[in-house]
């Protein structure tokens, strides 16, 4: 026979805020790295940037 299954303890506000802080902190890190990439590129292309044909 088998065993029914047991419900997962439900998160405390505590949890829940430590969650919330971690999910802020990895997307200001996403962020930031989305920004240095963005610079990145810019710098590594320079003023040929505009000389391009549209």
């Amino acid at each position: 026979m088998t065993e029914p299954r047991k419900q997962p303890a439900a998160f405390s506000p505590e949890d829940m805020a430590r969650r919330r802080r971690r999910s802020i902190a990895l997307a200001l890190v996403l962020g930031g790295l989305v920004v240095f990439f963005f610079v990145v590129t810019l710098v590594k292309t320079g003023p040929a940037i505009l000389n391009r044909p549209l």
